[in-house]
């Protein structure tokens, strides 16, 4: 769970909950993130939704689809109590990567789950729980 954030989520090993300020905008970002011993990555961020988030998720896997080096596959948007969601993997030469954002009227929260491309099924193997263990935290 973070601590700051609105959101819970359930990793598979041990996390560290941080939060970060940008100076210049003064925004706050609160997120948990964890890396196994394999090397696989869990992050869940939680950002204040700004002039710069795009309007439009589809924008998010157009700019890594601008890389030539990354393949984006297995696209799905939805909505969810208001919410929208995007979820796609990219997959490079050396690494792959699973990515979920979900965006409400405050918030934009982005999911990821990176592994080296040698253990690509370790990692996809853990995504439908990572993923399906967010939840927002109710407001007292």
């Amino acid at each position: 769970m973070s601590t700051k954030g609105s959101f819970a989520i359930r990793t598979p090993i041990p996390f560290n909950d941080f939060t970060t300020h940008d100076p210049i905008t003064g925004e706050m970002s609160h997120g948990v993130g964890c890396k196994s011993s394999e090397g696989i990555k869990f992050a869940a961020i939680e950002s204040p939704v700004t002039s710069k988030t795009p309007a439009d998720l589809g924008a998010i896997t157009k700019s890594f689809s601008s890389s030539p080096a990354n393949k984006v596959s297995d696209i799905s948007r939805g909505t969810q109590d208001e919410a929208a969601i995007l979820m796609f993997s990219v997959t490079n030469a050396t690494s792959t990567a699973h990515f979920k954002y979900i965006k409400t009227k405050a918030a934009l929260y982005m999911l990821s789950i990176e592994s080296p491309i040698a253990h690509r099924d370790l990692a996809s193997a853990t995504k439908e729980q990572f993923f399906g263990s967010f939840k927002l935290k109710s407001k007292p």
